[in-house]
């Protein structure tokens, strides 16, 4: 009986228990639920604020528009557009002659050195002459004695001549002197002739400069001995100079004698020369790969051969170019525009552009001469944008 009791008091316990438990769950998921609830009111009611707000911010947008862009303007100009290639070249003497030995010998005088201006004829170097003066003298002495057998002959062939006529002598006797004659006047021409390349290598023996200019290099010294055709130095003329100036193989069809030119060389940065080109080699260099044009100009004064020289030659001139800053010249995706003014609006135009010079683009299509478009701030409008012009 008692065992029965207890079971019923335990049986009563865990019974409230679970009771509680089901009443304690069932209290959280009511609160839950409220708690949902609300979040979700809340949300609904900030969605609404923000759209109001944003109506709101868009009528006030509507009423007060959107700013100006102030922008400067300038007009699309057509002129002849002058097309320049510029290289680097160096100066050359246009005259350089190499001096050579024209006689061997031994030189016993050398004049000059490297940097040496000079006149023409004047005495640059001399040869040892010792065996020249003997040569000569040798030949002046077959001359004499060529001139006395001349002379003995012509007396015999006088005789003969008479023992002829007196038919003492043959006539093949007298032909034999004549002929005999002949053969010693002969051989008096030749020595005459000797004498005179005798003559001429003692004069050569004195070498002299050919040209007005200056000593760019020696190749010798005295006590040196020189065959016929050994340099002794190279001089070059300042009064006339030559440019050579390299350009690309592409350029070479563009190329020609007698197109404009300006050099310029910083040997003296304030002269600029105006000329034309002198010549154009058609062979393209093997290392290089580049054309040589070849400028004859007259030294303004302050030249130096060997130095740097900057060379324009104009290679075409486009005639009736329009031409634009490049600051009107955007890009957008639409491709290369520029923005045409409208009133107080601009207008986005697709250009084709062509050649950049000194901050001009060239302008092949898309606009014609005159129209105004945007200059300064050109980079922040867009299609249709209102604009304000300021004053440049």
């Amino acid at each position: 009986m008692c065992f029965d009791y207890c079971c019923k008091v335990l049986w009563s316990i865990q019974k409230q228990a679970s009771n509680l438990e089901r009443r304690e769950e069932m209290k959280w998921k009511t609160i839950k639920v409220m708690h949902t609830g609300l979040l979700f009111a809340a949300l609904l009611t900030i969605g609404v604020r923000v759209e109001t707000a944003q109506s709101a911010d868009s009528d006030i947008v509507q009423e007060v528009g959107v700013p100006a862009t102030p922008v400067t303007i300038t007009a699309a100009e057509s002129r002849n557009l002058e097309v320049w290639e510029e290289s680097v070249g160096q100066l050359e003497p246009k005259v350089a002659p190499l001096i050579a030995a024209e006689v061997s010998g031994r030189l016993t005088v050398v004049n000059v050195d490297v940097g040496a201006h000079i006149e023409q004829g004047q005495l640059l170097a001399e040869i040892d002459v010792g065996d020249f003066i003997l040569a000569r003298d040798m030949v002046q002495a077959d001359i004499d004695r060529s001139q006395a057998l001349i002379h003995a002959q012509q007396l015999k062939v006088k005789r003969y001549r008479a023992l002829v006529k007196k038919k003492s002598a043959s006539e093949s006797t007298l032909d034999d002197a004549e002929a005999q004659l002949g053969a010693l006047r002969a051989e008096l021409t030749s020595a005459k002739v000797r004498l005179q390349q005798a003559q001429r290598d003692i004069s050569k023996t004195r070498v002299t400069s050919p040209i007005d200019g200056r000593v760019d290099d020696t190749q010798v010294s005295k006590g040196d001995y020189v065959k016929v055709g050994s340099p002794l130095m190279r001089i070059g003329n300042l009064r006339w100079l030559k440019a050579r100036l390299p350009y690309p193989e592409t350029l070479l069809p563009k190329l020609n004698a007698g197109l404009p030119v300006r050099l310029t060389s910083p040997s003296a940065p304030d002269v600029i020369v105006e000329t034309t080109v002198s010549e154009v080699r058609p062979s393209v260099t093997f290392g290089s790969r580049s054309a040589q044009v070849i400028v004859n100009v007259k030294n303004p004064g302050q030249w130096e051969p060997g130095s740097t020289v900057t060379g324009a030659v104009r290679v075409a001139v486009h005639e009736n170019a329009i031409l634009l800053p490049e600051v009107s010249v955007v890009r957008r995706p639409a491709g290369t525009v520029v923005y045409v003014i409208n009133e107080d609006i601009v207008v986005q135009r697709v250009v084709t552009t062509g050649l950049r010079r000194e901050g001009q683009v060239e302008i092949l299509s898309g606009l014609k001469a005159g129209e105004r478009v945007a200059a300064d701030g050109a980079g922040f409008l867009t299609d249709g944008a209102l604009i304000t012009v300021k004053s440049q």
